[in-house]
């Protein structure tokens, strides 16, 4: 994987795109550090963390264990075109807003840092004393609760 780190809104993390497998993810990341079988909801999900990247891969088993949604602490990483270390918590809806997005939701989660979803975006963007700590964002969903894969999946 290339050092800059581009988050891909409904897409995925630069070459890295929602919709591919385990073997798929495996070519461009190689193997992960650790692992974990998610079995808390209804889905079951796998989940591959690659601690120097700063990445975690989620493989949904009810979407034939394909790739469907990633995080990211990388501080190199960029959203929307801006380095995450500069996008403050008052600045996400603007720069969401400019692209189209709209549907956003604020949350003070119980271990203290607060969430701000951009629903219609599918991104989970988590802050730390106005600093984002984590981005998470994932595959969208057509009205028939199907997956939209990005072109090029393997």
């Amino acid at each position: 994987m290339s050092e800059k780190i581009e988050i891909k809104i409904k897409e995925g993390l630069n070459e890295l795109r929602f919709g591919l497998s385990m073997g798929g993810v495996r070519k461009i990341l190689g193997n992960p550090d650790d692992t974990e079988i998610d079995e808390e909801d209804e889905n079951k999900t796998e989940i591959w963390y690659y601690w120097d990247h700063g990445i975690t891969v989620f493989f949904d088993y009810a979407e034939e264990k394909r790739c469907t949604c990633l995080e990211t602490e990388n501080n190199e990483a960029t959203l929307l075109g801006k380095p995450i270390t500069e996008i403050k918590e008052a600045d996400v809806k603007e720069l969401f807003s400019k692209k189209g997005y709209s549907d956003f939701e604020t949350e003070d989660e119980a271990w203290g840092e607060r969430r701000l979803s951009i629903n219609d975006a599918v991104v989970d963007i988590y802050f730390d004393n106005d600093e984002i700590v984590s981005v998470n964002w994932g595959v969208d969903y057509n009205d028939d609760e199907e997956p939209v894969w990005p072109r090029n999946n393997s």
